[in-house]
């Protein structure tokens, strides 16, 4: 085992030697130790992966736009598919508003709707005689 480099090297090795092959060492630790944190940092990296998506698609965008910007049919066909978005949401709130259901009255005891929580009530006098 003496005179393994690996180990720290053997006993032919001078003070010199020892410092240098202690500081690449570290060095070597200290790399590794960077790219495990970088593999670590989830957001960071997520926060990459989304500017480059972010700039391709706003490349493909500004080529797309610029293929089609001259041309008439396409501006039409924006409007009209504009249009035709805005007519579908209108329908469809009106839809929604059509649909929503009163709001009911409920008993702080039982929780049940008041409606019929009268009605119990009537049949329980109604039981006992009373009318």
């Amino acid at each position: 085992m003496s005179g393994d480099s690996r180990n720290g090297g053997g006993s032919g090795a001078s003070p010199a030697e020892l410092r240098a092959r202690i500081e690449q060492t570290r060095q070597e630790l200290g790399d590794t130790v960077a790219a495990l944190a970088d593999k670590a940092d989830v957001k960071s990296r997520a926060q990459e992966k989304a500017a480059r998506i972010k700039d391709r698609t706003l490349h493909r965008t500004t080529a797309a736009t610029d293929r089609m910007a001259g041309s008439a049919a396409v501006r039409t066909a924006a409007v009209a598919g504009g249009a035709l978005l805005a007519g579908v949401l209108v329908l469809r709130r009106r839809r929604t508003k059509a649909r929503v259901r009163p709001y009911v009255l409920r008993t702080k005891k039982t929780g049940r709707p008041l409606a019929k929580a009268a009605a119990k009530a009537r049949r329980a006098c109604r039981n006992k005689g009373h009318r």
